[in-house]
Formats: structure tokens, C-alpha cells, sequence
């Protein structure tokens, strides 16, 4: 890509930039997966990391986690649990509802593939110094912290 030809103070540029490079990341973390017979895909594995970080979810909490459809996400959390990744189980409070909660299976490929994300990560970051990753991760979460607090969409 020509760096000159792309006008380097348009914020458009930047979410542009910012969405290819999320795209090649996943590409990437997909081969791997595949490279290594693990047979999901990126938001799969996704559901997994988020499902291991928090306690069990609901499935409308994970669907507002991964801004997914909830229809959609019924057909992908059917995969996981036909793979053994995850089961529902009732709500303790509520037993009408349920919770989604990863299985050892599920935990042990999580830990691998966030592994091969920060392998992969690292290749993509190796081009820039320490420094640099940090001011960018810093600049980043700053515009991250802007955009959910909801002042970067307050009218004037």
C-alpha cells in the first residue's frame, strides 16, 4: 500500500486502517487455527475467551458481549456444545433461565488459542519498537475509553 497516497489527519482513515488490520489479525488467527486442526472460527473462539473471563452468561448477555445476533449466536453456541466446548446449565436463581459455561475442553482450547492470537499478535507488532506499542495502546484505549463513555456521540 502507498502510505503517501492515504491523507494522514482523517480520523475516516483511521477507523479504516484500524478495521483492515482487525481483518488481517483475524485472517491470520483462522489460519493458525486451522494450521493447528482446531476447527472454529474467529468469533467462536471469541465466545470461548469471553465465556472464560466472566462468570457463566446468559446467552442474550453474550450476544450483547459479541454485538451478535441472537438467533445467530443459537446456531453458534449449538457448534460448541456439539464439540463439547460449553454446556448450558439452569440458572441458579432464575431457573427458567440459562447459563453458558465453558467445559475442561472448552478451557484448555481457549488457553491454546489465545495462545496462537498472541503469537500471531506478535508477528504483527514485530515491526514496532516497545515504545511505539506503548503510546499506540495508550492512544488507542484513550479513544476506546471516549467512544464508550458516549461523549464521542453528545451533539453540541
Amino acid at each position: 500500500m502507498n502510505q503517501a497516497a492515504v491523507p494522514r489527519d482523517s480520523a475516516f482513515q483511521l477507523c479504516r486502517l484500524i478495521g483492515r488490520l482487525r481483518a488481517e489479525f483475524v485472517h491470520a488467527v483462522e489460519q493458525e487455527m486451522a494450521r493447528q486442526r482446531v476447527e472454529l472460527n474467529f468469533t467462536q473462539f471469541v465466545a470461548l475467551k469471553l465465556l472464560g473471563q466472566e462468570e457463566p452468561m446468559t446467552p442474550v448477555e453474550l450476544a450483547r458481549a459479541l454485538h451478535y445476533n441472537p438467533g445467530a449466536l443459537t446456531r453458534l453456541l449449538d457448534k460448541l456444545e456439539e464439540r463439547g466446548y460449553l454446556r448450558r446449565v439452569p440458572d441458579a436463581v432464575d431457573r427458567r433461565a440459562l447459563r453458558l459455561e465453558l467445559t475442561a475442553q472448552g478451557k484448555s482450547l481457549r488457553k491454546r488459542v489465545i495462545g496462537y492470537c498472541d503469537a500471531v499478535a506478535e508477528r504483527f507488532f514485530s515491526c514496532v519498537a516497545p515504545r511505539e506499542r506503548e503510546r499506540l495502546h495508550g492512544t488507542l484505549a484513550q479513544v476506546l475509553e471516549h467512544v464508550q463513555s458516549g461523549r464521542a456521540f453528545a451533539q453540541d
